[in-house]
């Protein structure tokens, strides 16, 4: 299962994490993994490429994790692009890969 997790403050996405893989088919041929990793992708390029926001961008294969961050001075003019990413992870969960995603998140302000 692909575990999704968004890092929020207040109501702001700062950062999201991908990790693992679907396990929706064997690897290469699935189709939950290609629709995540095409969505990050095309995220990474909307924020960096059109929009001017030097995103960081971590891709470990060995570990299958994918971390795309928003710079501090750059998190309100990048949030369009990251609501957009966890609103269709979350179609993606809800409607087509229930048991194969699971998207969360984490709130940095949270209390303890």
């Amino acid at each position: 299962m692909t575990k999704v997790t968004f890092s929020l403050q207040g109501d702001r996405i700062l950062s999201v994490d991908i990790l693992d893989h679907a396990g929706f088919a064997e690897e290469g041929k699935d189709i939950a993994c290609a629709a995540i990793s095409s969505a990050a992708m095309l995220t990474t390029v909307l924020l960096d490429d059109i929009q001017g926001i030097p995103v960081v961008t971590e891709e470990n294969e060995p570990e299958t994790r994918i971390h795309i961050e928003l710079p501090a001075e750059y998190v309100e003019r990048g949030q369009e692009g990251m609501l957009a990413l966890r609103h269709y992870f979350k179609v993606l969960e809800k409607e087509y890969f229930p048991d194969f995603i699971n998207v969360m998140e984490v709130h940095t302000d949270a209390e303890d």
